[in-house]
């Protein structure tokens, strides 16, 4: 389990109990050390698939970084997937299966979209690389990634944005301010 403050909390299949098909499950919080009071779970994987991928990291603050999911096979139950700055949390965890292109939108509503190769392989104690400049009150909100030519779109405040039409930028850039 990645979480929003940047911990990786690791549960074993034979902690997980046993249960009938229409009982109610076990809160997680009750398995592992993760609070559900102070962070929210961001992606959930197994290790198998994570040890055969890059995962890459986006914070509210937009710092990106790619690392090898291989570093995330530890016996501990919990450990520090990602370094964050002062007030920072994590937006998205995700592994690469072949999206070429990534795409940040913030709060005030700027679209950023770049290649996935602008963003550099860090070790997962880095603080990795600014991925968009951002506003004094403004931060990520949602990360989109784009696949090959699949048309991707998303809404926003109602208005359909079709992120394979938004203009290819340099990482570390403003984005474009989508009117509605």
């Amino acid at each position: 389990l990645f979480t929003s403050t940047g911990q990786l909390h690791t549960i074993k299949v034979p902690d997980i109990p046993f249960g009938k098909f229409r009982d109610k499950g076990t809160p997680i919080d009750n398995i592992s050390n993760f609070n559900s009071e102070k962070e929210n779970v961001i992606y959930i994987t197994d290790q198998t698939e994570l040890n055969l991928r890059q995962v890459i990291f986006v914070t509210a603050q937009a710092m990106c970084k790619l690392v090898d999911g291989g570093e995330f096979d530890v016996s501990k139950r919990t450990v520090a997937a990602t370094k964050l700055g002062e007030g920072d949390f994590v937006v998205s965890v995700m592994p690469l299966t072949g999206q070429t292109q990534i795409v940040l939108q913030t709060k005030e509503g700027y679209f950023l979209k770049f290649a996935m190769e602008e963003i550099p392989e860090k070790k997962k104690a880095a603080l990795g690389v600014r991925g968009m400049k951002l506003g004094d009150k403004d931060s990520v909100e949602n990360v989109h990634y784009i696949s090959g030519s699949d048309e991707a779109s998303v809404e926003y405040k109602g208005k359909k944005v079709i992120l394979n039409n938004l203009k290819n930028a340099a990482r570390d850039g403003r984005g474009t301010k989508i009117r509605v």
